[in-house]
Order: C-alpha cells, then structure tokens, then sequence
C-alpha cells in the first residue's frame, strides 16, 4: 500500500448514494502532474489537502489512476487555504466573501473554532442564521464520518460501510450505535450479524449485552432457515450454536430465549423435542393451514361439471389418455387439486385441457410459476398468458408489500400454479391470502425434484398431509421417442443403471468420463467451443449445472474462467468477489421486489452508466438498473447449482457430478438436474460418482411443521 499527499484540483464524479468519487489531484512531491484518484471520498472537494492510501490501478477505459482504499483531510494553514477550504461549496451558503469574513475574525483559529465554538459565529455581524445553521450541520456531519471512521477503520470496516450507516443515521449514527450497533441489520443494506457484532466492538458493546445476544439468536436461526430451508431449529442446537459464536453461557442464551418468547418474538413447540421458530413463521404455517383448510371446504352452490374432451381434441388437436381426463375433471370440481408428474407425463397437455374446460365454463383461469422463465414455458405450449407468482399479486413500491392480499383477492375462478416444487412457504401464503373464497387452486408440480430455493417444502407437505384431492401421472409420452434424458431420469428416481450409447449415434444423454476436475475443466471450456455456432457464450438456452462452488470445476472457478476466455469485453467492475463486464450472463441472488427480480431470475448485462456507477441487465428483455450497493444482488452465471436451475429448462445442459462433490450428491439433486435438459444433457462424471448419486435416496428433509398444522385444523373443526 502507497502513501501520498494530494491536493484536489477537479471534480470528475461524486455520487450521493454511495461516496464514489473521481477527482483530478495533485501529488506533493509532483505538484506540476496530475493524477486521477477514485474511491470512497466523503466530503472532498476541490482545493482540499489530503493524506491518502491507495495503488496505482488501470482503468480499461480511463487509464492510469490512484485507487484510494483510506484517506484523512490535512487541513489549510494559512488564510488564503482557509477560506478557500470554506468557501469550496461544501457548506451551503458560503461563499468566498463570507468566508473572508469568518477568517479576517478568527484567523488562523477558524477551524478550532468551527469545531469546538461554533456559537462564536454570531459575533460576526451580517452573518445571516441560515449560514450558522448550515455550518453547524457541516460540522455536525464531518465530526460524525470522522468519529465513525476512527472507530470502525480499525475493525476492517471500510469507508463504503460507514458511509451507508451515515446516510441513514446522519448525525445521530454515534448515539444509536453506542445504544445499539444491532440494529444495522435491520436498518442498512448488506451489514449482517458479523459485521455488526465488529462494529459493536468499535464502540466497547459488552459480551453479554442483551441486543447483542439477541441478534445472535435470530442469526443462529436465519442461517438455518436459509442453508437448510428449515422453519424451526432444535433448542438444544440453538443454544449450543449461540453460545459458540457469541461465548457466552448457555444459561445465559436460555434467559435470552425466554424472554423472546414472552414477547413474541419466537415461539417454542415440543415434537417431541424442544424446537424454536421464529413468530413470522410459526404465524405463516399455521395461517397457510388455516386458509388451505378454508379453502379446501365444499360450497353449497358447488356443481359438477363433464368435459365434452371430444371438443378439446377438435380445437387443440390433442388425445388426452384416461388418467388425463380424469385429472382435468377432478380439477375443475375440487376446490384444491395437487398434480404431480415428472418430465413426459403430460402436465403441460394437461394444462391446456384444464384452460379449455375453463373457458368452456366461462370461468376466468389465471396462471402462474415461481420464475419468469417458467413462466414464460407455460405461454410457449399453452399459447395462454402466464406470469411469475409474484407479478400476479403485484407488489406495492412503497409499502413493498404485495397489492393482491385477503383484502384485495385475485379475481379468478381457477388458478394454476405451475413448478411448485419451488414454490417456499412465504410466498404460498401470500398466494392463499389472496384466493378468493370458491376459488379453485389446481398445483402442478414434480415431487421427487428438489424442494424450493427459499425456506420450507410446500408440495411435499400438503401431499404428505393426505387432506386435499392428489393426482400421480405416471405415463411417459416422451418414451416412445427414444428420448434418454427422459429414460434416465426414471432410472435415476427408480435407483436402477443409467443407459448410455455412443457417441456416434447422437444420443440426447451424453456420458463423458472424467473424475478430475482440471480435466472436467478443460471438457466444459471445449463443449463451449465445439457448441459456439449454435449458442453464444452467454445464451440463456445453455447451461452448465454444478452442485459445489469450490474447487478447480466449482462453479466459482469455471465462471471466472468462462468470462476470462470467451467475453473480450473490458471489466466494469472488478471486486474480489464481484466482477463484472458488459455482455455477462448474471444471475439474481435474492429476492428485490421494488426491481421486481427475484432469487434465480438470469439475464446479461447489457450496458453500464460510468457517471452514476450503475449497470443495466436484461431479463427476458425487461432493462433493470443496478447501482453500486445492489451489485452483490448478482453474481456470474455460467455455471449455477442445481438448486438454482430449478423450474427452468433448456436446450443443452452440461452437469459436472465429481468425487469431490459426493457429500452432495443424491438421487433428488441428480434427477432435478438430469430433467432440466430439454434437448441434450453432457454429463462429466464417471461411472461411481454416478453410482454413489443414484444409491443415496434420501430426499431433502426440512424442518416444517406444515403438515401438524392442517392435521391441527381438519382434527378440530
């Protein structure tokens, strides 16, 4: 790390939201060149003297400059710097003739005065009060970033965290933190319990403070809710968890537990053990068993209703098989349906004979899926306007709560929810919030898929609870066809041998034997190549499907080496973790809703804003605008887990199952991945690893008390 004493000669860029900065400057000991410095530069302004660390970087674009990674103000120390220093814009009615006037009074005293004696001001005469208080809260504000900066700086927390904490405390960041550092997590994006446990430390926050304990009991939680998608956590691992990270007594986590519990905040169940959730989800499990329950109730004024099918096949030239009709039927005359089927049993036919018979019956029929590309399949085979759950309950930006609730139903006399293998267990009970009373729910999904990406195992519970009308397809249509992935997907769920042919005969399931993952490497960079006329390397309709991140072919590495070998563009961004170019193929982490992008939604980066540090990516030809605190929302994306590719499809997959992923292979992750190929699948793996996959059976067990909940409700009512 270089030091340098610079002075500030121009403003190039200064962004409000962040604190990145551009500015032209001048090095001490070459005051005759100048230099571009870039970096987080709170309150910098032209004129100003600053002691700076940083390296030299290369822009693509811009060229040689400083990256600064610290930096503190020198202040003037003559007249002339000093009114100049004041007179720089950086208070708001300043300007040279006002500053002459505060420094003919104090002279080279001003800045002790400014800080310690702002009162003093009103001696001098003319000096209107608006100018007072605008000193007083630029000094109010530089006094705050620099007690922030000196407390946290030592802690590794850098000036683009406590610039967020500024923003949003201002001057009140210092006597909130002191109260209570925790409550970061909640209040400023992208500070989890870590970093606000560090920052607690910077103001001396005890180890058994109570706000301390509890933070580490909600994390404790939270990360078994998002690792495992479990709803509740044993206790006795919830108080062996907290008190390792936060080394204190697990007497002392019990009190903490308890008191939380008096007040709401969690709620303890015994089945038999002891386990502890979260009162959101104890209140969304048992409200989700509740509205199932309500809705599932016959109507007093329910018909039933015989298809006329010779119809449908005369209109959409389709030839339903007997189990087909009767799940079409039984759909339309229960109130909650549960179809489930794998790949080739006709769920999408199946789909577009219930929206027929719909019609037919004049009934409205809206259709949704988790993801905008299932979304998207549906109006490809039905021809029938589809949309993401959530863009049907439509969410309200400024309450960021969804429009369509038990207040404002969805009007609709049907409604299909299609991969519902995905769907967690917040937005399903938002969907049933907003189901109108006899409405009908159809949900149609694969049950031997993995469970949804986010918290819970909605279809395997309301199946498992045998309350609700359940519909198996069974028949393979796409057999006849000769189609291996379908072949060997049932031979994957069955746990019998795969069939493979040669390479010759141009197979849709190709096996290529590799146990190496440098080799696996190298066959995945010549599978981009050997396909690069037929699919580009950013295509959305080419995949490559890993279960691991780590490791020579994690998905980490094999993304960094796609992007450096086949995208030649310049990088916009280049973080240790978060690198990006234009033409990129992104993928969203997490769930925005003001953006409307959620968990597992791809697109490609299409351009960038230089001047306001932003980036603009296209889903499904949606632009979505990135500033630089939303950037860790992504991530590269040609190369994903199995886990994020559910509910899509495309046309070639490649899935790389090694021996160093055996921890994570089972028989669910490889039949999910195995069916999301649409028209070929490459598998890199060799004939053990494979082997190993298929014996272990076990499916995804989640921590879920959905299925005690309807029992709860059906039992007593």
């Amino acid at each position: 790390m270089l030091s340098f004493k610079v002075k500030i000669l121009r403003k190039i860029f200064v962004s409000n939201e962040n604190g990145f900065s551009v500015f032209k400057a001048s090095i001490k000991k070459h005051p005759e060149s100048s230099q571009i410095i870039v970096g987080d530069l709170f309150d910098v302004n032209e004129g100003d003297f600053l002691e700076i660390e940083g390296e030299y970087t290369s822009h693509p674009k811009f060229g040689k400059q400083i990256k600064v990674k610290s930096f503190k103000f020198i202040l003037p120390q003559d007249r002339d710097g000093i009114i100049k220093y004041l007179a720089s814009g950086r208070i708001k009615g300043v300007g040279e003739k006002t500053a002459t006037k505060i420094v003919d009074k104090f002279g080279l005293s001003t800045f002790d005065v400014l800080e310690k004696n702002p009162e003093k001001l009103r001696k001098i005469k003319g000096l209107r009060k608006t100018v007072l208080k605008e000193i007083k809260k630029n000094r109010e504000e530089n006094r705050t970033i620099r007690e922030l900066t000196v407390k946290l700086s030592p802690y590794g927390i850098g000036t683009q965290t406590i610039f967020k904490i500024f923003k949003e405390f201002e001057e009140d960041s210092i006597e909130i933190l002191k109260h209570n550092p925790y409550v970061l997590i909640e209040k400023v994006k992208g500070i989890g319990f870590k970093i606000a446990d560090t920052i607690a430390k910077g103001f001396n926050v005890s180890l058994n403070n109570p706000n301390r304990i509890n933070a580490g009991i909600d994390f404790i939680i939270f990360q078994y809710e998002q690792k495992n998608g479990d709803l509740y956590i044993n206790e006795n691992v919830l108080l062996e968890k907290s008190s390792k990270i936060l080394h204190v007594p697990v007497n002392t986590i019990l009190d903490s537990i308890n008191r939380k519990i008096e007040r709401n905040e969690l709620k303890r169940e015994e089945i038999p053990e002891k386990v502890i959730m979260s009162f959101k989800n104890h209140s969304i499990e048992r409200m989700t068993a509740k509205y199932l329950y309500k809705l599932g109730l016959p109507s007093s004024s329910q018909d039933t209703f015989e298809a006329n099918f010779d119809q449908i096949y005369k209109k959409l030239s389709i030839q339903l098989t007997e189990e087909q009709k009767n799940a079409a039927t039984s759909s339309i005359n229960n109130n909650i349906t549960i179809i489930s089927g794998g790949p080739g049993t006709g769920k999408t036919t199946l789909i577009r004979a219930i929206i027929e018979l719909s019609i037919k019956k004049n009934r409205k029929v809206l259709i949704a899926a988790p993801t905008g590309r299932a979304a998207k399949r549906i109006e490809e085979t039905s021809h029938f306007k589809a949309s993401t759950i959530h863009r049907m309950l439509k969410i309200n930006p400024e309450t960021k709560t969804f429009v369509h609730n038990e207040y404002n139903p969805l009007q609709a006399e049907i409604i299909v929810i299609d991969e519902s293998s995905m769907i967690d267990s917040f937005i399903f009970y938002s969907l049933l919030k907003a189901i109108a009373k006899n409405t009908k729910l159809i949900i149609i999904g694969d049950k031997d898929q993995l469970p949804s990406v986010g918290p819970g195992n909605i279809l395997r519970d309301i199946i498992d609870s045998k309350y609700f009308n359940t519909i198996y397809l069974n028949r393979n249509f796409r057999q006849t066809e000769e189609s291996l992935i379908i072949e060997n997907a049932y031979r994957i769920n069955k746990g019998d041998q795969l069939i493979f042919k040669p390479f010759s005969e141009n197979p849709d399931f190709v096996f290529i034997n590799v146990k190496d993952g440098n080799r696996a490497l190298e066959k995945v960079l010549n599978i981009i190549k050997f396909y690069k006329d037929d699919f580009d390397f950013n295509s959305p309709l080419f995949q490559i499907l890993v279960p691991m991140y780590r490791g020579e072919a994690g998905i980490d590495n094999i993304n960094r080496i796609i992007q450096a070998k086949f995208n030649p563009e310049p990088f916009f961004i280049n973080k240790e973790k978060r690198s990006f170019k234009r033409f990129d193929k992104v993928m969203q982490i997490k769930n925005n809703y003001e953006k409307e992008v959620f968990n597992g939604d791809q697109g490609i980066i299409v351009d960038f804003n230089i001047e306001k540090k932003s980036m603009f990516v296209d889903f499904e030809n949606r632009i979505v605008e990135y500033n630089t605190d939303e950037i860790d929302e992504l991530t590269l994306s040609y190369a994903i887990s199995i886990h994020k590719s559910q509910g899509s499809e495309y046309e070639v997959t490649v899935l790389i199952l090694l021996p160093t992923h055996s921890i994570m292979l089972n028989r669910e992750i490889f039949y999910t991945a195995v069916t999301r190929a649409k028209k070929k699948i490459l598998l890199i793996s060799d004939e053990n690893t494979i082997q190993r996959a298929i014996n272990n059976s076990l499916p995804s067990q989640r921590k879920t008390m959905l299925p005690v909940r309807l029992r709860e409700f059906f039992k007593t009512k």
